[in-house]
Protein backbone atom coordinates (compact mmCIF):
# COMPACT_ATOMS: atom_id res chain seq x y z
CA UNK A 1 0.00 0.00 0.00
CA UNK A 2 1.01 3.26 -1.23
CA UNK A 3 2.00 6.25 1.24
CA UNK A 4 -1.53 8.19 -0.93
CA UNK A 5 -3.57 5.06 -0.52
CA UNK A 6 -3.00 4.82 3.33
CA UNK A 7 -3.73 8.22 4.02
CA UNK A 8 -6.93 7.64 2.15
CA UNK A 9 -7.67 4.65 4.34
CA UNK A 10 -6.75 6.57 7.59
CA UNK A 11 -8.56 9.50 6.37
CA UNK A 12 -12.03 7.36 6.19
CA UNK A 13 -11.16 5.63 8.98
CA UNK A 14 -11.62 9.02 11.15
CA UNK A 15 -14.76 9.93 8.95
CA UNK A 16 -16.47 6.33 10.15
CA UNK A 17 -15.62 7.11 14.09
CA UNK A 18 -16.25 10.29 13.57
CA UNK A 19 -20.01 9.14 11.87
CA UNK A 20 -20.31 6.59 15.05
CA UNK A 21 -19.91 9.33 17.34
CA UNK A 22 -22.71 11.52 15.78
CA UNK A 23 -25.50 8.69 16.39
CA UNK A 24 -23.92 7.82 19.89
CA UNK A 25 -26.78 9.03 22.81
CA UNK A 26 -26.70 12.00 24.56
CA UNK A 27 -28.16 13.07 28.11
CA UNK A 28 -31.18 14.78 26.69
CA UNK A 29 -32.85 15.89 29.94
CA UNK A 30 -31.66 14.82 33.38
CA UNK A 31 -33.30 15.29 36.43
CA UNK A 32 -31.60 12.72 38.75
CA UNK A 33 -29.42 14.95 41.30
CA UNK A 34 -30.19 14.07 44.67
CA UNK A 35 -32.94 11.40 43.88
CA UNK A 36 -31.79 9.14 46.79
CA UNK A 37 -32.38 12.00 49.76
CA UNK A 38 -36.11 12.04 48.11
CA UNK A 39 -38.87 12.94 50.70
CA UNK A 40 -42.46 12.87 48.76
CA UNK A 41 -43.03 10.96 45.80
CA UNK A 42 -45.46 9.98 43.25
CA UNK A 43 -47.92 7.06 42.32
CA UNK A 44 -47.16 6.27 38.89
CA UNK A 45 -48.39 2.62 38.18
CA UNK A 46 -51.48 0.80 36.35
CA UNK A 47 -52.34 -1.94 39.40
CA UNK A 48 -55.79 -1.96 39.17
CA UNK A 49 -58.61 0.43 40.51
CA UNK A 50 -59.99 0.96 44.00
CA UNK A 51 -60.56 -0.64 46.37
CA UNK A 52 -57.84 -3.05 45.59
CA UNK A 53 -55.63 -1.09 43.45
CA UNK A 54 -54.79 2.11 42.06
CA UNK A 55 -53.69 3.65 38.47
CA UNK A 56 -51.94 6.84 38.48
CA UNK A 57 -49.93 8.50 35.53
CA UNK A 58 -47.42 11.36 36.96
CA UNK A 59 -45.63 13.49 33.94
CA UNK A 60 -42.71 15.90 33.69
CA UNK A 61 -42.69 18.95 31.59
CA UNK A 62 -39.51 19.27 29.19
CA UNK A 63 -38.21 21.51 26.66
CA UNK A 64 -37.21 20.47 23.53
CA UNK A 65 -34.71 22.91 21.50
CA UNK A 66 -34.40 24.15 18.06
CA UNK A 67 -33.54 21.01 15.50
CA UNK A 68 -35.85 18.68 17.61
CA UNK A 69 -34.46 15.44 19.74
CA UNK A 70 -34.66 11.85 18.72
CA UNK A 71 -35.53 9.75 21.75
CA UNK A 72 -33.80 6.46 22.32
CA UNK A 73 -33.90 5.87 26.40
CA UNK A 74 -35.93 6.67 28.83
CA UNK A 75 -35.56 6.08 32.05
CA UNK A 76 -37.18 6.69 35.91
CA UNK A 77 -36.39 5.73 39.26
CA UNK A 78 -38.15 4.43 41.82
CA UNK A 79 -37.76 3.36 45.77
CA UNK A 80 -36.96 -0.45 45.97
CA UNK A 81 -39.67 -0.99 48.83
CA UNK A 82 -40.91 -4.08 46.14
CA UNK A 83 -38.46 -5.85 44.78
CA UNK A 84 -40.53 -8.03 43.17
CA UNK A 85 -41.00 -5.45 40.04
CA UNK A 86 -37.80 -6.61 38.87
CA UNK A 87 -39.03 -9.53 37.47
CA UNK A 88 -43.06 -8.92 37.14
CA UNK A 89 -42.84 -5.19 35.13
CA UNK A 90 -41.82 -5.89 31.12
CA UNK A 91 -44.39 -3.15 29.91
CA UNK A 92 -45.11 0.76 30.64
CA UNK A 93 -47.38 3.57 29.09
CA UNK A 94 -44.85 5.93 28.08
CA UNK A 95 -47.21 9.78 26.97
CA UNK A 96 -45.87 12.52 25.15
CA UNK A 97 -48.59 15.61 24.85
CA UNK A 98 -47.94 19.27 23.97
CA UNK A 99 -47.80 21.45 27.25
CA UNK A 100 -50.07 24.53 27.07
CA UNK A 101 -50.46 25.32 30.39
CA UNK A 102 -49.67 24.03 34.25
CA UNK A 103 -51.37 21.28 34.19
CA UNK A 104 -51.89 18.76 30.89
CA UNK A 105 -55.43 18.17 29.03
CA UNK A 106 -55.33 14.74 27.91
CA UNK A 107 -55.73 11.29 28.72
CA UNK A 108 -52.29 9.33 29.54
CA UNK A 109 -53.95 5.95 28.77
CA UNK A 110 -53.90 6.67 25.01
CA UNK A 111 -50.29 6.73 25.30
CA UNK A 112 -47.96 4.15 23.83
CA UNK A 113 -47.31 0.73 25.20
CA UNK A 114 -43.57 0.00 24.92
CA UNK A 115 -41.46 -2.34 26.61
CA UNK A 116 -39.85 -1.84 29.62
CA UNK A 117 -36.62 -3.74 32.08
CA UNK A 118 -37.15 -2.80 35.69
CA UNK A 119 -33.78 -3.67 37.60
CA UNK A 120 -32.93 -3.25 41.02
CA UNK A 121 -29.79 -0.73 41.67
CA UNK A 122 -27.03 -0.91 44.04
CA UNK A 123 -28.42 1.83 46.05
CA UNK A 124 -31.74 0.02 46.41
CA UNK A 125 -33.76 2.27 44.45
CA UNK A 126 -35.24 0.75 41.01
CA UNK A 127 -34.38 1.96 37.79
CA UNK A 128 -37.17 1.24 35.02
CA UNK A 129 -35.84 1.73 31.04
CA UNK A 130 -37.53 1.78 28.29
CA UNK A 131 -35.08 1.53 25.42
CA UNK A 132 -35.22 1.76 21.18
CA UNK A 133 -37.53 4.32 21.32
CA UNK A 134 -37.00 5.74 18.30
CA UNK A 135 -39.19 8.79 19.54
CA UNK A 136 -38.46 12.01 17.19
CA UNK A 137 -40.02 15.46 19.11
CA UNK A 138 -40.18 18.74 17.98
CA UNK A 139 -38.87 21.70 18.83
CA UNK A 140 -41.35 22.86 21.62
CA UNK A 141 -42.61 22.57 25.09
CA UNK A 142 -43.98 19.09 26.36
CA UNK A 143 -45.62 16.99 28.80
CA UNK A 144 -44.02 13.62 28.84
CA UNK A 145 -44.50 9.99 30.92
CA UNK A 146 -43.22 6.55 31.40
CA UNK A 147 -46.26 4.75 33.92
CA UNK A 148 -45.57 0.70 34.19
CA UNK A 149 -48.28 -1.78 34.11
CA UNK A 150 -47.45 -2.96 38.28
CA UNK A 151 -48.49 -5.99 40.02
CA UNK A 152 -49.28 -3.19 42.57
CA UNK A 153 -48.52 0.42 43.15
CA UNK A 154 -46.13 -0.51 46.50
CA UNK A 155 -43.03 1.43 44.82
CA UNK A 156 -43.24 5.15 44.77
CA UNK A 157 -41.63 7.23 42.18
CA UNK A 158 -38.76 9.46 43.90
CA UNK A 159 -38.62 12.58 43.13
CA UNK A 160 -36.17 15.29 42.78
CA UNK A 161 -36.22 19.57 42.72
CA UNK A 162 -38.71 20.69 39.96
CA UNK A 163 -37.59 22.13 36.61
CA UNK A 164 -40.75 24.63 35.42
CA UNK A 165 -43.77 23.56 36.86
CA UNK A 166 -44.33 20.72 39.61
CA UNK A 167 -44.98 17.14 38.17
CA UNK A 168 -48.67 16.40 38.07
CA UNK A 169 -50.73 13.23 38.41
CA UNK A 170 -53.44 11.82 36.83
CA UNK A 171 -55.76 9.52 39.24
CA UNK A 172 -57.87 7.12 36.51
CA UNK A 173 -59.77 6.51 39.75
CA UNK A 174 -60.27 10.15 40.86
CA UNK A 175 -63.87 10.81 42.05
CA UNK A 176 -66.28 11.96 40.75
CA UNK A 177 -64.23 11.86 37.42
CA UNK A 178 -60.32 10.89 36.20
CA UNK A 179 -58.53 14.26 36.65
CA UNK A 180 -54.70 16.09 36.93
CA UNK A 181 -53.57 17.62 39.88
CA UNK A 182 -50.09 18.76 41.63
CA UNK A 183 -50.09 17.39 44.32
CA UNK A 184 -46.21 17.27 45.34
CA UNK A 185 -45.07 21.18 45.51
CA UNK A 186 -41.80 21.91 43.76
CA UNK A 187 -40.76 18.62 43.09
CA UNK A 188 -40.69 16.49 39.82
CA UNK A 189 -40.24 12.91 39.30
CA UNK A 190 -36.97 11.34 38.86
CA UNK A 191 -35.95 10.86 35.08
CA UNK A 192 -33.29 10.80 32.05
CA UNK A 193 -33.80 11.13 28.69
CA UNK A 194 -31.55 9.88 26.45
CA UNK A 195 -30.87 10.18 22.39
CA UNK A 196 -29.81 12.03 19.46
CA UNK A 197 -30.12 16.38 19.42
CA UNK A 198 -29.25 18.66 16.37
CA UNK A 199 -25.75 17.59 15.52
CA UNK A 200 -23.16 18.93 13.15
CA UNK A 201 -21.99 16.12 11.08
CA UNK A 202 -18.88 16.97 8.73
CA UNK A 203 -17.70 13.29 7.76
CA UNK A 204 -15.77 12.66 4.91
CA UNK A 205 -17.07 10.80 1.89
CA UNK A 206 -14.84 8.41 0.25
CA UNK A 207 -15.63 10.32 -2.93
CA UNK A 208 -14.49 13.42 -1.04
CA UNK A 209 -11.29 12.01 0.29
CA UNK A 210 -10.82 10.81 -3.22
CA UNK A 211 -11.07 14.54 -4.28
CA UNK A 212 -8.00 15.70 -2.27
CA UNK A 213 -5.56 13.91 -3.98
CA UNK A 214 -6.63 13.89 -7.27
Amino acid sequence: MNQRTMIIWLTLALSITLAGAAVAQDILWDQTAGYEGWQQGFFNAIAGAPPFGSTMYTVNDIVVPAGGWTVDTYRIYYDGFDASWAGAVTSAVLYLEPKTGSLPIGDPSTGTTVAVTATILGNGFLELTATGLGLVIAEGEYWIGLTPFAPNSDNIHVSVPAVGDDSPTYDAGGFPMPMWGSWAPGLDGAILIEGMGPVANEAASLGTVKALYR
